[in-house]
């Protein structure tokens, strides 16, 4: 690891940028679908029953991750044998592609059936990228950063994810607010799409100009590039990968019900209006992006385990209060009940990016953690939105979604406490260089 420790400060800030805007421009993508959803529901679906077109919509939001394994698996095995850079700059063209492409599609009143399910075809696409992005992009930082300080430089990539569903969510609340309802529903909404387009292209600009990562080169030049990096990291990385699964479960939910999800809660179970709720989303969203840089400072200084264990065992304590808070239905109490959430999210974004990268070995890294990530993401994350709002629907109560992420808090919890070792690089005597002991 003697390269990656003497990476220039210059090269390193332009790796932190590459992976930070392609992540950026992944998750303004990914996340708009969310934010959009009820104005997509009349726009695709019929409209005779706004409850169901609003289920269906987040249906098809949730169909696109049964796609991403696949992308985990075909962007993985990619990384692992042609390496990282020309991954990551194929996946950010192809998600802006089709982000744009839902921008330009025809609605049901002009086509019926045939218009939701383009929007299926496209968000399968969207699903399909994401499924190597984030992995990606942790790889790309863990094997560049300096191991000793590769949480606070991993803060950075929690940042872009956050300042993306942020700016998402505030352009969303800014256009509502200046041309109305109305003007949303006939041609707003399809600014916002396709504005990816121009942001996939300057990720891609970027990811071009970075070099291969030294560990990626190191293990060309030793002629270690694993040929069948799936099949290896099935054989041997199992354990591992579950223990990813069960530490990404809260995350894959946390952050699809805070970035997704809320504002839909609120505006539609807390009596607050669409633009309000927009706002106090943007409002905590600012919460994780300034305490983001901290958390990443603490994984570096007390390790992984103790973080992950924190932010896990925070979640199942704060999931109830805050969606108690938020449906008070206020703007000040909504994003109180946000910020608890958040601070916890906070917590665990860089460390889980950490994780997702450590705990493999450096020939099938990219691999590995993207199979225990996306199947997380899969089974959790893309039926968040969907659970919550069939769980109010069924019960008729709004504390049902808070209930069902403590209980999945719990099981990360107990799977960060017993299952995950600790993959913070050991310190020499010395002080001043590390021993790559997890990876």
């Amino acid at each position: 690891m003697a390269e990656q420790a003497r990476t220039a400060p210059v090269r390193l800030r332009r790796v932190i940028a590459a992976a930070g805007i392609g992540n950026f421009v992944e998750w303004f993508d990914f996340s708009l679908y969310g934010f959009l959803a009820p104005v997509l529901a009349a726009q695709f679906f019929p409209n005779s029953d706004p409850a169901a077109s609003l289920l269906a919509t987040f249906a098809v939001f949730g169909l696109a991750f049964f796609v991403r394994p696949l992308g985990a698996l075909y962007f993985g095995r990619m990384g692992d044998r042609v390496g990282r850079r020309t991954t990551l700059s194929v996946i950010v063209l192809l998600m802006s592609g089709s982000t744009a492409v839902i921008g330009l599609l025809p609605t049901y009143a002009a086509i019926g059936v045939g218009a939701p399910l383009l929007l299926l075809l496209m968000r399968l696409l969207q699903g399909f990228s994401a499924g190597g992005e984030f992995t990606g992009a942790s790889v790309l930082i863990v094997e560049y950063a300096p191991p000793h300080r590769r949480g606070l430089y991993m803060s950075a990539l929690s940042i872009s994810t956050f300042a993306a569903s942020a700016l998402g969510v505030m352009i969303t609340a800014a256009l509502t607010s200046g041309v109305g309802v109305e003007a949303m529903q006939a041609w707003g909404w399809r600014a916002l799409f396709l504005l990816s387009l121009p942001l996939g292209l300057v990720g891609l600009y970027l990811r071009l100009k970075v070099e291969e990562t030294p560990e990626f080169k190191r293990l060309e030049h030793a002629a270690d590039v694993e040929q069948a990096p799936l099949a290896e990291a099935l054989r041997t990385q199992r354990k591992p990968i579950a223990t990813l699964f069960v530490l990404i479960m809260i995350n894959s939910v946390a952050f699809y019900v805070l970035g997704t999800y809320w504002p839909t809660f609120l505006s539609q179970h807390a009596g607050m209006a669409r633009t309000e709720a927009l706002w106090s989303s943007a409002a905590a969203y600012g919460v994780l992006i300034a305490t983001a840089p901290l958390h990443g400072y603490l994984a570096d200084r007390f390790g992984r385990k103790p973080m992950m264990v924190y932010a896990t065992v925070g979640f199942a304590v704060v999931a109830i209060p805050g969606f108690l808070l938020s449906a008070q239905g206020g703007f000040w109490t909504a994003f109180l009940g946000q910020a608890l959430f958040a601070l916890m999210a906070g917590a665990m974004s860089p460390v889980n990016s950490l994780i997702t990268a450590e705990l493999f070995p450096p020939h099938v890294r990219y691999s590995s953690g993207a199979i225990g990530q996306n199947l997380a993401y899969l089974v959790f994350g893309g039926t968040a939105p969907y659970v919550c709002t069939f769980l109010i629907a069924a019960t008729g109560s709004g504390l049902s979604p808070a209930i069902y992420i403590a209980a999945i808090a719990v099981v990360s919890a107990l799977g960060a406490i017993f299952m995950l070792r600790e993959t913070k690089p050991a310190e020499a005597p010395s002080g001043d260089r590390v021993v790559e002991g997890a990876s």
